[in-house]
This record gives structure tokens, sequence and C-alpha cells, in this order.
């Protein structure tokens, strides 16, 4: 059995949820199965679209959703899978979370992210426009759609300026969905959040699950930038909080502003991310520095006070509960994958 100590330590009320049909996007990703999986612990009607043939097989949440949840493999760009599973199931509550999220994909492939970051976004959209402009849409957006700044912490009313390919499709589709709202009414908000962490992120790319990985095999961590990189690290039982209480919000009509940022406050070096890790898993690796990222920006946090004030969200959990609750989840996973330590 998966832990995973924050997942639940929220007061979204499963009255609100209940029955409620819900279409979650990019569902059999990282962030996008905790949230399904949420969403069903409080008794949605949950429907997953996701272009993977089939759940991950990862156990914990991912077992929930596929005894409770509906999964539908297809492309969210494909508007006539879209318009047949908002008809079929009444969806009445869409989070748009499907992307190519790993900026080193979309540096390689920049027109399959561009297509399917930005399409996707505008094919959801206007499936809904042509159905039901009533549905209540949550779109993610990300940190990166602003692109460099100088001054930091950036604040919703910073320009979106993305120039690398993954920054650039997150600024567009971000825009396209403001658009929808301002021109046509349609019930949104954006979502902008952090870097997000936790157990189950199988794109071992990413820092925190590389980290935890490396060591766990007895290999010294590798870091592709010079390591002072600093970024937020949220924990994703937060950003599924943070998904949940916008909609809940915006459902309820009472939603002032359409665009919220979500993070910590509290931007941290890559190199002291590896170095908590490291720590935790009580070994004395040293990480490799690479110093070889390219067309990333140096320095990303945000400014969450809007989400604070307004939807009264706010980081439950802090940096080191995270890790421990994080690193147990992959040991979990790795001893039940039958992939043995080196310690």
């Amino acid at each position: 059995m998966f832990m995973h100590s924050g997942i639940l330590q929220n007061n979204h009320s499963s009255a609100f949820w209940r029955n409620r049909p819900v279409l979650v996007t990019g569902g059999a990703g990282f962030i996008g199965s905790w949230l399904a999986d949420g969403l069903i612990r409080r008794g949605a009607d949950v429907t997953i679209l996701d272009i993977k043939k089939a759940l991950p097989d990862a156990g914990g949440h991912y077992d929930t959703l596929r005894s409770k949840g509906r999964y539908i493999q297809g492309d969210v760009r494909d508007e006539k899978v879209l318009e047949d599973i908002l008809r079929r199931y009444h969806i009445t509550t869409v989070f748009h979370l499907a992307a190519e999220a790993i900026v080193g994909n979309a540096l390689k492939d920049p027109g399959e992210a561009l297509d399917t970051n930005i399409r996707g976004t505008w094919t959801v959209l206007e499936a809904v426009r042509r159905l039901n402009p009533k549905i209540h849409v949550i779109t993610a957006s990300s940190d990166k759609a602003y692109g460099a700044h100088e001054t930091l912490p950036y604040t919703e009313e910073f320009s979106l300026s993305g120039r690398n390919p993954y920054d650039c499709s997150k600024s567009c589709a971000d825009l396209i969905a403001q658009m929808y709202g301002h021109t046509y009414g349609l019930c949104l908000v954006v979502t902008r959040c952090g870097n997000v962490y936790g157990g189950g992120d199988l794109n071992f790319s990413r820092l925190v699950p590389d980290t935890i990985r490396s060591l766990w095999h007895g290999k010294a961590p590798v870091i592709r930038s010079d390591g002072m990189f600093r970024r937020d690290y949220v924990f994703v039982s937060d950003i599924v909080s943070a998904y949940l209480s916008t909609a809940e919000a915006l459902i309820a009509g009472e939603m002032k502003h359409h665009v919220f940022n979500f993070g910590t406050g509290a931007p941290q070096r890559a190199i002291d991310m590896v170095s908590r890790i490291t720590e935790l898993m009580d070994t004395t690796l040293q990480p490799v520095i690479l110093s070889e990222a390219q067309y990333e920006i140096k320095d990303q946090y945000l400014d969450a006070s809007r989400a604070q004030e307004t939807l009264r969200w706010h980081p439950r959990v802090g940096l080191e509960e995270g890790l421990v609750d994080t690193i147990a989840w992959y040991k979990e996973y790795f001893r039940q994958s039958g992939i043995t330590s080196s310690e």
C-alpha cells in the first residue's frame, strides 16, 4: 500500500463533489492522477481522458482510478472524442491538464509540443463552447508561461512572454483560454503552478524523482544545470487542493479573478533540493553537476497572495514533510517493482 500523507489533509466537502460528473484530461499523468483520485474520494463521477493506452501499473492511487474511475484512451486534440465524452457523461466540470509537460521533449520536438498544448487547449474549449458554455473549466497553465522577468516573484499581472518551446506553448494556451472567457463568456479559470513534486511522478527526467531513483541505486544524482536555478517546489496534495478550491469557487459563482498563481513563496535552488533528499535518504553521495541545461530560465517563482486571499488556499505541506512522503512512495514503488536498493 502506497502512503501519501498530504492528499486528504484539506477540508474540501465530499457533499459538494458527490455524483458531480467531472472530466480530467491528462488524468493518467502525475498531477492529473492525484486530482482524479481526490475527486473520486469525494464521490465525484470521474472520467479520465489520456493519450496513454492504460493507466500506469504503479499501484496506490492508480488502483483507485482503475477501480472507481472511467478511463478513456484518446487524444485531447480529437474534437469528436471530446464532444462524445461531454455528451455521454453529462460533464459539468472539466479540469484540462493534458499537455506535453516535459521541457526537454518540447525542445526536441517543438511542433508536437506546440500542437498538443495549444491545439489541445482550444479543442477542449471549442467543444465546451459548442455543446454547453455553462460547463465549468479549470485550465492548467504554468509559471513557465511568464517567461523571463527581471522582477520576482511573478504576479498574475505579469506579461506572458515564453520564448522557448515549452514556455511559449504555455503562454499561448494560457492566452487562448483567457480569450474564450473574455470573448465567449465561458466559465473558466486559469491556474499557474510552480514545480510540483510528490510520489507517482514517473517522468524521471525531473529533478526530484531522478534524484531519489539515483540514490536508491547507489548512484550520484545528476543536476543538468549549475545547481543554482531556483524554483517553487509545491507538494502535489497542495496542488490538488488548489484545483479543488478554484473549481468550488468557480462553480459557486464566487470568482472575482480568472487567473491564479499557486506556489510556496519559498524558492529552492536545485542543489539544495538534491542535498535535502540526499540527507533524508541517509547517504553521502555528492551530485554530478553538468552545467549543460539549455534554454531554461534561471529563477522562477510565484506570488500566490491572490489565491490565499480570494480562495483561502495556502500550501499545507512543508518541504521536509513532502520529501519524506515522496521518498517513501518511491521506495515502496521500487520494492513492489522488484527494483532492489544498493544499500
